[in-house]
């Protein structure tokens, strides 16, 4: 529409203008009347003249009004309006005229303001949302540290479970909770709990994994949501701290394997907040993190017994090659004095007491040597010096010659696990050599061979061995099945070179830059998705 186009539309709608016009039009009507019929003159001029004058009159006072009416009040209207806007009142709504150019005018102005409240609005609503959520998820964070703060300081499950609980139940306020792992029997039992009376403890100790909703959870990798605990109660007839409480049940995982369950029992005001998505992930990361915890700590206590029984293992052998044998030859030894008393002769029987008295002075030593070499803790120190401290050891204890040659320049300190396991197998081959070897001469060789790797050498010029260790009956030959065993804990070569009458020579080689670096301690993923 072009401008001339609008303006006539404009004037069109206007009535005012309508009305100037005709305004217009009369008084020059008026003053053509005058002109041509004087009022003074002719009677019916001087009635042309007022008629005119009235009309006019009329005329003039109507345009006044519609100017008012549709014109200067829609104007302070829509200034009053901008005013309102201005102070944030923005369901403020004008009055619009029912004539004139400007209704459309204002009509559009209030449904601009009506956009610009509920824009306003949406964006207060969203902008608390927002908040809420935001502080949902710094809580999660919170929890979620504390929680990983507790599987990362306990020292043990039990530990581990009880701070656990104590976290969780203090930051969502809840009652009570409790920590429930299936057993061998597929069985819920209670591990943990925290707000149970004894005989509540008493009777949720074991609980069918089919008869209980902690049981469900089995079958599916999503928490469960309870609003009433009377299930609960009923299974087992106790009542569960009043009607007003709800339930949340949560599975602990690992490697897409269910452990157990965790509980929390909260007021069903604190259980409708936390009943949405973003608690559920919290609580689902948590379960995974409190599972992986529970299963790390199952598999050391499984290292710690195995290694236990292996060493009570390799000590019962010990005794039984080295000291059983010992004892078992002084009981034959005093059968034989007994036959000797029997017939009175002063010269045998001091002769066997001897004999007696020296086999139970190498019982003595022998007991000792055990005893040292089980118990006795390795010195943390550099290897050189720490296998001079062996060598010179050896030399007291025994009449073998033993020499020690090494080619490093520098102290050479490994880490814990080598150290440990290197030491323990020098130790035991110096131990075959004294015990076994029947040598003149001991050696032993540390260097650094190309591509860094450092080789021991421990050899003797003894009667060698019949049979390998590979080819040994069960039983046999404990001492070298273990030094085999420690060199394969640490990924070592390790060879036994002998023949019978020529003596026996050990060889371990072993990556230096593994040998030396720290192994890094074993943490737990405790992220959690806040985006």
């Amino acid at each position: 529409m072009s401008t001339f186009q609008r303006a006539l539309l404009c004037i069109f709608r206007c009535r005012a203008l309508g009305f100037l016009t005709l305004l217009a039009l009369t008084t020059s009507a008026l003053f053509i009347s005058v002109s041509y019929l004087p009022p003074a003159q002719s009677a019916i001029g001087n009635q042309m003249f007022y008629l005119l004058l009235l009309i006019s009159g009329v005329l003039l006072l109507y345009c006044f009004y519609l100017i008012w009416n549709d014109l200067l009040k829609p104007v302070m209207d829509i200034e009053e309006w901008s005013q309102q806007m201005r102070s944030g009142h923005l369901d403020f709504k004008m009055q619009v005229p029912k004539h004139g150019d400007l209704n459309k005018l204002s009509d559009d102005l209030n449904d601009l303001g009506t956009m610009m409240y509920h824009l306003a609005k949406d964006t207060e609503e969203q902008l608390i949302q927002h908040t809420q959520h935001t502080e949902q998820k710094t809580q999660s964070l919170g929890i979620l540290y504390d929680v990983a703060a507790s599987i990362n300081i306990s020292s043990s499950l039990e530990d581990l479970l009880k701070r656990f609980l104590k976290t969780l139940t203090e930051v969502l306020r809840a009652n009570a909770g409790a920590v429930r792992l299936l057993n061998k029997d597929q069985q819920m039992e209670l591990v943990a709990s925290i707000g149970f009376d004894d005989a509540l403890i008493e009777k949720e100790r074991l609980l069918p994994t089919e008869s209980c909703v902690c049981g469900k959870i089995d079958s599916s990798d999503d928490l469960i949501f309870q609003d009433t605990l009377l299930p609960c109660s009923k299974n087992v007839d106790h009542p569960f701290f009043g009607t007003d409480m709800g339930l949340i049940v949560v599975p602990l995982q690992y490697q897409s394997k269910t452990l157990g369950v965790y509980n929390l029992f909260v007021h069903k005001e604190i259980y409708d907040k936390k009943n949405n998505e973003d608690y559920k992930e919290l609580f689902t990361s948590i379960g995974r993190h409190l599972g992986m915890a529970i299963a790390k700590a199952r598999l050391d206590e499984e290292s710690t017994k195995l290694s236990i029984m292996q060493e009570r293992n390799r000590l019962s052998y010990e005794l039984h090659d080295s000291l059983a044998q010992t004892l078992a030859s002084i009981r034959l030894q005093v059968r034989v004095l007994d036959e000797i008393l029997h017939q009175n002769d002063e010269a045998s029987t001091w002769q066997q007491l001897e004999r007696i008295e020296n086999t139970v002075d190498e019982a003595n030593t022998e007991l000792r040597g055990l005893i040292a070499h089980f118990q006795a803790p390795i010195r943390k120190q550099a290897l050189i010096p720490a296998v001079q401290d062996i060598v010179k050891r050896f030399r007291t204890e025994t009449d073998i010659h033993i020499f020690f040659q090494h080619t490093l320049r520098s102290p050479l300190h490994l880490s814990d696990k080598y150290h440990l396991e290197v030491i323990r197998i020098i130790q035991e081959a110096l131990n075959n050599i004294r015990r076994h070897s029947e040598a003149n001469v001991a050696r032993i060789m540390i260097r650094q061979r190309d591509g860094g790797r450092l080789q021991i050498l421990i050899e003797d010029d003894g009667t060698g061995l019949k049979t390998l260790p590979e080819h040994s009956n069960p039983g046999e030959q404990i001492g070298l099945k273990s030094m085999k065993e420690r060199a394969s804990r640490l990924k070592a070569d390790f060879a036994i070179e002998s023949d019978p009458g020529e003596g026996t020579r050990i060889i371990l080689e072993f990556d230096l830059l593994k040998a030396q670096s720290t192994q890094p301690s074993v943490k737990i993923d405790t992220s959690f998705n806040l985006i």
